[in-house]
């Protein structure tokens, strides 16, 4: 009989315990791979969005740490446009809204004709034609979570708006949005004259000094507000720092209770073979060779787990992104580095719970383990 063979055997006598073990690891990766997945999902989604919108630079409250930045008066806006360097300043509103039967939905409001369109593709339809006409444009997504169409009617807050165009958008935050124009989103909010963000966009052939000079004007002419690339506005994002440290600890959370349960499987096992290995050790067998054979069983536990664990979560991830309540949020695609840390933490786990078991194994006095019943 082989020596993997032998440890697979091992495992196989024990059924019962060895399928709630797996469980157990299983679980804890599941719970890695959809917790992390989610946290670093909805990290790229609001990094798409503001890659998206971003121009050349965002300017925003020095004080915003939040997924949508803090108001402020749009009239910062025109005074931005006199900066040096500057094409274009373009305000932008973002407010979370339920529509209709819908769950909250992310409706965006962008100044017309301005450049913040071009990254889209108009699939269907018009864009708003100008900012007194009532009429959004629909993400693909957002299209069928409010099974509308173009030419359809939808109801925001008190106020009635046609479906004038849809629209597809490599984000999923932007897929999943409602779009329309800036005074209609500040109309309909009760948020006249307001927005979260303005986008700038350098004149041609700009380099990295004048970036660099715009962002210091920026913060030397407008108290409380700094210039910011798309990548460094998501970094400094306080609810996204706590989505990946809330996930991780979780994560950890469940980890442990798996390795636990390993530690205690493989120990036991040991334990109930204190005769079995004194015959190996009789016959021949080094230490460090029933050593070996512990880790064994420990590793491939871990990993028919870790299996197991990853396949649930990925399912996991799948059904959040068709749930109604979520789809267009946030990004559940896993990662390759996700999925292959998954497997390579499965592994580890089963050589750290069967450590302590195999150097128990290796210190059984082989006279006290012939006597063992």
């Amino acid at each position: 009989m082989s020596f993997f063979a032998l440890a697979l055997r091992n495992i196989l006598r024990r059924p019962g315990r060895s399928i709630l073990t797996v469980m157990g690891v299983a679980i804890g990766i599941a719970a890695f791979v959809t917790l992390v997945s989610l946290a670093m999902g909805f990290q790229r989604s609001w990094a798409d969005a503001y890659h998206g919108i971003g121009g050349d630079l965002l300017v925003a409250k020095r004080t915003t740490r939040r997924p949508m930045p803090a108001l402020f008066a749009v009239t910062v806006r025109d005074e931005l446009r006199q900066l040096p360097h500057i094409s274009e300043a373009v305000g932008v509103l973002t407010d979370l809204i339920a529509i209709e039967e819908a769950p909250a939905i992310i409706v965006l409001g962008w100044e017309p004709d301005s450049f913040l369109w071009q990254h889209l593709t108009l699939t269907e339809g018009r864009w708003p034609a100008n900012s007194g006409e009532r009429t959004v444009a629909l993400g693909e997504i957002a299209t069928d979570i409010l099974g509308k169409s173009v030419g359809d009617t939808i109801q925001i807050e008190a106020l009635e708006y046609r479906v004038c165009g849809r629209f597809a958008s490599q984000a999923i935050s932007e897929s999943g949005a409602v779009l329309m124009s800036l005074h209609q989103l500040q109309s309909v909010t009760g948020r006249e004259g307001l927005v979260n963000l303005v986008s700038l966009k350098l004149n041609r052939g700009a380099g990295l000094e004048a970036v660099e000079q715009v962002r210091n004007l920026v913060s030397q002419r407008f108290p409380g507000f700094s210039a910011y690339t798309s990548g460094e506005l998501v970094r400094q994002n306080i609810t996204i720092q706590v989505a990946k440290a809330m996930s991780l600890a979780t994560s950890l959370v469940a980890l442990a209770v798996g390795l636990v349960g390993i530690t205690n499987t493989i120990l036991m096992s040991v334990l109930e073979r204190l005769h079995e290995i004194a015959v190996l050790l009789a016959l021949g067998w080094r230490r460090a060779r029933v050593l070996k054979m512990i880790l064994i069983e420990s590793i491939l536990l871990s990993s028919v787990g870790g299996l197991v664990g990853l396949l649930l979560g990925l399912l996991a991830l799948h059904g959040l992104q068709m749930a109604s309540w979520f789809r267009g949020k946030i990004e559940t695609a896993p990662v390759a580095a996700v999925v292959y840390s998954s497997l390579i933490i499965a592994v580890a786990m089963g050589a750290l719970g069967g450590l302590y078991p195999a150097w128990r194994s290796t210190r059984i006095p082989v006279i006290r383990g012939l006597h063992h019943e």
